[in-house]
C-alpha cells in the first residue's frame, strides 16, 4: 500500500471504564475548528498517524505532534505516560495513541506546554502503539 491511511478510532479503553457526559458527541466527531474540541477534556479516544515533530518538556515527557492526514483537522499534539513501543518513538513513525483529550493549561499550569505546542489541546495518552 502506497499511503498510509490514516484513521481516528473513538472508544473506551477498558470496560471498566465509565463514559463521561460527552461521550456520545466526542465519540462522533472530537474536533474543533481543525483541533481537539476542549469541551470534551476527559474523554476517551484514540488518534493515529504520522509522527512529524517531537519536543521535549520540562517533565520529561515529550510531546509528539501527530499528522492524522484527515482533511480540515490540523496535526494535533500527544504526550504519553505511557511506556513506548520497543524502539522508542521516532519522526516519521506511523502510531496509535488512546487516551484522554486534555487542554495543556490543565497538563501544564505554567503555560509552557501551550507555548511549545502553540495549541490549547492534546491527547493524554496512557497507551501507544506502532500502527500496523
Amino acid at each position: 500500500m502506497k499511503h498510509f491511511i490514516v484513521f481516528v478510532v473513538v472508544a473506551l479503553l477498558s470496560h471498566s471504564l465509565i463514559a463521561g457526559e460527552y461521550a456520545q458527541e466526542a465519540n462522533e466527531n472530537p474536533f474543533l475548528n481543525g483541533e481537539l474540541n476542549s469541551k470534551y477534556e476527559g474523554e476517551v479516544t484514540a488518534l493515529a498517524g504520522d509522527v512529524v515533530e517531537i519536543q521535549p518538556t520540562e517533565q520529561n515527557f515529550p510531546v509528539y505532534k501527530l499528522n492524522l492526514s484527515i482533511v480540515g483537522v490540523k496535526p494535533i499534539w500527544v504526550t504519553s505516560i505511557a511506556p513506548k513501543p520497543e524502539g522508542g518513538i521516532s519522526v516519521g513513525d506511523k502510531m496509535i495513541f488512546k487516551g484522554f483529550i486534555s487542554t495543556t493549561l490543565a497538563t501544564d499550569p505554567s503555560g509552557k506546554l501551550g507555548k511549545i505546542t502553540g495549541s490549547k489541546t492534546l491527547l493524554m495518552a496512557i497507551q501507544s502503539e506502532r500502527a500496523k
